[in-house]
Parts: structure tokens; sequence; C-alpha cells
């Protein structure tokens, strides 16, 4: 039998949440998972080392960090996760965002997989960001903390199963489905929906906000991340995820944006996409990954929005 120690394991979605539980005096081991699994490939039936092999892959070559420094983290982070077995219990710390409930989905399928001891695991969930509480905010959260049940285990990996299917179909019925224990979790799904080319213009929500933001005049590049996600009912995107999108929008064969930081403007294209009478995959097919959807071509699924359903 493995030995046990008295501590906790807490796990969350950022190094600021991390900064928190020391000035909160919330003592145990501390873990960040550290990966936006809203963006790029995460196909169906990997054990997590596998899916981290692919997601690790992925982040080194979008330029999110050093690709040895990037494999080295995502590995060191599963080898904690794979000792929860030696603490008392576990504690999962997460929000109500799209970045943070993916991560809870892949956590819990981990964990299940462990077979863990029922009442080992524990979630608090916030519709606040935590890493914008004061200690004395979220200290109190800990005692207020819900068991991880056999249904909540249940709901969370038929809810991975269905994001990291091939058919973007999978992710509609989840995004429609109660999930026992993650209140949150069906707005999240509902979110990355709309992360899909748009049948009106081709442009996902999060592109279409950015050349939004863009249009309504040149602004220092901060100023310019404020306004895109002030659209959002939950905001999940980083400054440097939303950065990337940005240069997307910048670097592609029929390019949306021109310019360099604060002087980004608008190209004629994207007025005429805004503008309702144009299709950016007319001009640029994608070529990316929506869980285990790869959106490859002009043929790649669209989200109609206003009929709320793919195409």
């Amino acid at each position: 039998m493995t030995a046990r120690t008295a501590a906790t394991l807490h796990v969350t979605s950022g190094d600021s949440v991390l900064y928190l539980f020391r000035k909160a005096g919330i003592t145990g081991t501390h873990l960040a998972w550290r990966d936006a699994l809203y963006e790029g490939p995460v196909p169906a039936g990997l054990a997590l080392e596998e899916a981290t092999a692919v997601r690790a892959h992925y982040a080194a070559a979008r330029g999110y960090g050093n690709p040895i420094k990037v494999i080295h983290e995502f590995e060191r982070r599963d080898a904690q996760l794979r000792r929860a077995g030696e603490f008392e219990e576990v504690v999962l710390w997460f929000e109500h965002d799209l970045y943070d409930q993916l991560q809870i989905l892949q956590i819990l399928t981990a964990l299940d997989a462990m077979e863990l001891e029922p009442g080992r695991v524990a979630l608090v969930q916030s519709d606040h960001y935590l890493g914008t509480m004061t200690a004395d905010e979220l200290s109190p959260m800990l005692a207020r903390r819900r068991t991880v049940t056999a249904a909540t285990f249940k709901s969370a990996r038929r809810a991975w199963d269905r994001f990291t299917s091939e058919s973007p179909l999978d992710l509609f019925v989840a995004s429609g489905e109660d999930a026992i224990g993650l209140p949150f979790l069906r707005a999240a799904l509902r979110r990355l929906c709309e992360e899909y080319p748009w049948v009106r213009d081709g442009l996902s929500r999060s592109q279409r906000q950015a050349l939004e933001a863009i249009a309504r005049g040149p602004t220092r590049p901060e100023e310019l991340y404020r306004r895109a996600q002030a659209r959002e009912e939950a905001s999940f995107l980083s400054d440097g995820a939303f950065a990337k999108i940005v240069d997307d929008l910048r670097r592609s064969p029929a390019p949306l944006v021109d310019g360099e930081d604060a002087a980004l403007e608008v190209t004629a294209l994207g007025r005429r996409i805004l503008a309702g009478d144009g299709d950016w995959i007319d001009a640029a097919p994608p070529d990316r990954w929506i869980g285990g959807v790869h959106l490859n071509g002009s043929d790649a699924p669209r989200w109609d929005d206003d009929a709320n359903r793919f195409r």
C-alpha cells in the first residue's frame, strides 16, 4: 500500500492562485495545470501522459514556451497528479470559464482512472476569478468544497469523451446536458461551440471579437485585449493567447489585419467580412484543432449561432 501524507494536494489552473494559497495559509502541495485545452489537438482515447505529449508538442509549436521547458513542466505536472493516492485529500480549485472547465474534465477523468477511495477528491468551483480575490476572500472557500461523487466522475468522463470526439456533434450534445456536480460546464462547452467557424463569415467568435476591437481604432495591445474580452460572459483567453489570435488574422494568406502592435488596422477584406460581405474560409481555409476535431479545409464544420447548431 502506498504510504500517505497528511497533507492535501491542491490543484488549480494558474500561478496567481498558487501565490494566494501561500498568502492565505492554505497548506499542502500546490499544483498549477497550465494548459489551454480549448485550442489545439486533444485526441480521444489517450492516457494522461499520451495526451500530454500531444499537448506539449502543440504548445511549443504555437510559441507558448521553450519546447524542452514545456515538455518538462507538463511531465512534472502529470507525475505530481499520479501521486494523488499519497495524499489524504485532493482539492481542485477552478473557475466557471472555458479554460478551467476543460481542465476539470481532464483532471477528473485522470483521477477516476486511478480508482482512489471514495471521498478523497473535492471541488471548489467559483463564478468569480480566483486569481483576483484577496487571501481573506479565498481562504473560506476551502471549507465550502464539495466531495466529488461517483456521479460527478461519470459526468466528467462522458463530457471529456465528447470533447475529444472526432465529431463536433458530440460536443454539441455535451453542451446541452446537465453534468452532476459541474454547474458551469454547459455554458463553457456552448462557448467552445462558438469557436468553430461561423456560417455567416467563417470567423470564430474570438477571431470576430478581436477584429471588431481592432476596427474601433489603433490602441495599445493591452487595451485591445480588454476591448475584446469585455464581450465575454466568462473570459477565458490569456493576453498571450489573444495575441496569437491577432497574429493569425495578420499572418494569414488572406490577412484581415495589417500593421504592428499599437498601429494595427483592419484590411479591406477584413472590413468586407465585418460588413457581412465576405467569408474568410473562402479566402483562407482553416487548419486548426478543437478537441478531437481537425478543422481542415473549406468543408470544415461550421457553427450556426442563429439556429444554435452545427452545419
